[in-house]
């Protein structure tokens, strides 16, 4: 275990042996912060997680280089990368990162920056040369142009056979079954979250300024919940659909 009250734990943080590498390990640090969230010392957790997060701060920057041109975007991957990071950190569950850690956050770096390439729209397919190739796999709401009906007596061109999107009986259902789907959450600070960026889309230092939060933990919260709603939405299609894959 770290001794937490050596006075020069924090220059002993920053020291590195002769071949480059640091005195205190992130492998230690991550097996410390499990060891001290057991016994409930969050302080002490969040003190070791600062260190973690700070050492793995250029290799975020370098991995998230391709959205240099969105700042803002590549702002918010750099942040998803470190919540991904802290929360595997905090799970005993999780060994890959404690056989490897190098290996695991390059992985962890990669896979969150493909993830927000296919959610904007700008992952391609690349051909044996690596080079962009198609179209992208997936394109991203926002690009999306709004479905506009002709009017029934415009004979200039036929109407199109789609739902209207400013459809209020569409609109107020969406809204009640975002509020069904928001009763998953048992915590009222999970759903005032989820509200606040995922319905109303506010930022980041806004939420935690409303919740009386770090900003941090909005995040993660944020994520957390997310996953939960997933997998309560999935579990969910999955009887309701299970009727009709018995007949089949």
């Amino acid at each position: 275990m770290i001794d937490l009250t050596d006075p020069t734990l924090d220059k002993r943080l920053q020291q590195r042996t002769a071949e480059g590498r640091y005195e205190i390990s992130e492998i230690e640090l991550v097996l410390n912060m499990r060891a001290l969230q057991a016994q409930d010392r969050m302080a002490d957790v969040q003190r070791l997680a600062e260190v973690l997060l700070n050492r793995c701060a250029p290799i975020f920057q370098r991995h998230s280089q391709g959205l240099r041109h969105r700042p803002e975007l590549r702002e918010e991957t750099i942040a998803n990368m470190g919540e991904h990071l802290l929360r595997e950190a905090l799970n005993p569950q999780e060994v890959f990162m404690t056989q490897n850690f190098i290996h695991y956050l390059r992985c962890l770096c990669v896979d969150e920056f493909n993830r927000v390439l296919r959610q904007e729209g700008l992952y391609y397919r690349r051909d044996d040369e690596g080079r962009p190739s198609g179209k992208p796999m997936h394109v991203p709401r926002a690009l999306v142009d709004q479905l506009r009906p002709q009017p029934p007596d415009d004979e200039s061109a036929p109407a199109a056979d789609v739902a209207d999107p400013l459809d209020q009986y569409e609109h107020l259902h969406a809204q009640e079954e975002s509020q069904r789907i928001l009763t998953y959450l048992s915590d009222p600070l999970d759903r005032m979250i989820m509200v606040l960026r995922a319905i109303e889309g506010r930022k980041w230092d806004d939420i935690a300024t409303i919740c009386k939060r770090t900003e941090r933990t909005v995040r993660l919260r944020y994520e957390r919940a997310r996953s939960y709603l997933r997998e309560c939405i999935t579990r969910e299609q999955q009887v309701a659909y299970a009727p009709v894959i018995q007949q089949q």
